[in-house]
């Protein structure tokens, strides 16, 4: 009797096991086929990223291509293939080869000009004049890309009348959604890059990736970023910087003072080059995780950033001053820094928000800033003269 009962248990914890691996595998079999087909699509890889946080590219049988921008979803459509007819309303198509790109995001251009590929790029937001790149620059004066009125006024007729195949927009177009309607209504597919918002400097430069898939040029755009990665993985393991406190900002005509989140990708710079950024969260209040700039009074900047040991101001956004005196007689409260008592104080130009593929080389330079090694070939910081 105690043999057959304990035959019993064991057939029972059998039983209950079997029972248990059945349904694991059931539930397994309803998770892969409702992670692995998308738009009546089969999933066949997805790619990790090894910075950026603010696009997904997942890859599709029949060399489809899903890129997922902070949960807008984008499908890259090959050149003879016909849109999957389970595809959502809401996603947007972009159809290959795309070409005659309208580039309202000046700064996604450098990514089209490492891959060789401007040629695929017919209009632009931004005039020749307001171009740091002179290749760039040159190719809009001379009509090679045609400039067709600032992102929130673009001429809507020239773009239909010559056949527009993208439109690549930042962030600032969601202050006008008016304008992004209509292009859509008009049938042009706009996308909205977010470079700018990734953490990590590098997150910037791993963007590559959403153009080379765009472009149909993955396997140049991998290869790029990755003599890259290795460029940064090299700097990075060399002696850093002095530490010191760094304030990154400018002046807007309204005011305040802009500065960039504790979380930004500047500050993470200034961090990776052994500095110290002048702003955290808890002095100003915030979100740890929010990348976005901020605004501050000209009382809060005083409290927080006047005995920081550098001061780099942002001139992509509204210039730079031509001296530190300049800059003193604008706003007086500045001559009691210790940064311009010291005469540390640096500027940056256009090309800092209009070349993100610059990341190593600005690592580079802040990394000689911090040492006090500077010299005279700086291309992103420029010291300001007295």
């Amino acid at each position: 009797m105690y043999i057959r009962r304990k035959e019993n248990r064991y057939t029972v914890r059998i039983l209950g096991m079997l029972f248990f691996c059945l349904f694991f595998l059931a539930s397994c079999e309803k998770k892969e086929e409702k992670t692995e087909n998308w738009a009546g699509l089969q999933l066949t890889f997805t790619e990790e990223n090894q910075y950026a946080e603010e696009f997904v590219i997942e890859q599709y049988e029949g060399g489809f291509r899903r890129i997922t921008i902070k949960g807008t979803d984008y499908l890259v459509v090959p050149n003879g293939k016909e849109i999957p007819e389970q595809l959502p309303k809401d996603v947007t198509v972009i159809r290959q080869p795309a070409e005659k790109i309208y580039m309202a995001s000046s700064s996604a251009m450098s990514f089209f000009q490492e891959l060789g590929s401007l040629s695929r790029v017919g209009y632009t937001s931004t005039g020749a004049g307001d171009w740091s790149d002179t290749e760039i620059a040159g190719l809009v004066r001379d009509d090679t890309i045609t400039f067709v009125g600032k992102y929130n006024a673009p001429d809507y007729e020239w773009l239909l009348q010559e056949g527009c195949g993208l439109i690549v927009e930042n962030t600032m177009i969601l202050h006008d959604p008016g304008t992004k309607e209509k292009l859509e209504q008009l049938g042009f597919p706009v996308m909205i890059e977010r470079s700018s918002y990734e953490k990590h400097p590098m997150g910037r430069m791993e963007w590559i990736r959403v153009y080379g898939c765009i472009l149909g040029m993955e396997e140049k755009a991998e290869h790029w970023f990755q003599e890259k990665n290795s460029a940064y993985q090299d700097l990075i393991g060399k002696k850093k910087g002095r530490e010191q406190r760094v304030a990154y900002f400018s002046f807007s005509p309204n005011g305040y003072v802009n500065i960039q989140a504790p979380s930004g990708y500047m500050a993470e710079m200034i961090r990776i080059a052994g500095g110290t950024y002048a702003f955290t969260a808890a002095d100003l209040g915030v979100d740890p995780e929010d990348s976005s700039s901020l605004h501050l009074s000209t009382e809060q900047f005083y409290a927080v950033a006047k005995d920081a040991d550098i001061l780099i101001y942002n001139g992509a956004i509204y210039g730079a001053y031509e001296s530190i005196t300049a800059m003193v007689k604008e706003k007086p409260l500045m001559k009691e820094f210790s940064a311009v008592k010291s005469g540390k104080v640096y500027y940056t130009k256009d090309n800092l928000f209009q070349k993100p593929t610059g990341v190593t080389e600005l690592l580079e330079e802040l990394t000689r800033i911090l040492s006090e090694e500077e010299g005279t070939d700086m291309k992103y910081l420029i010291r300001m003269a007295e």
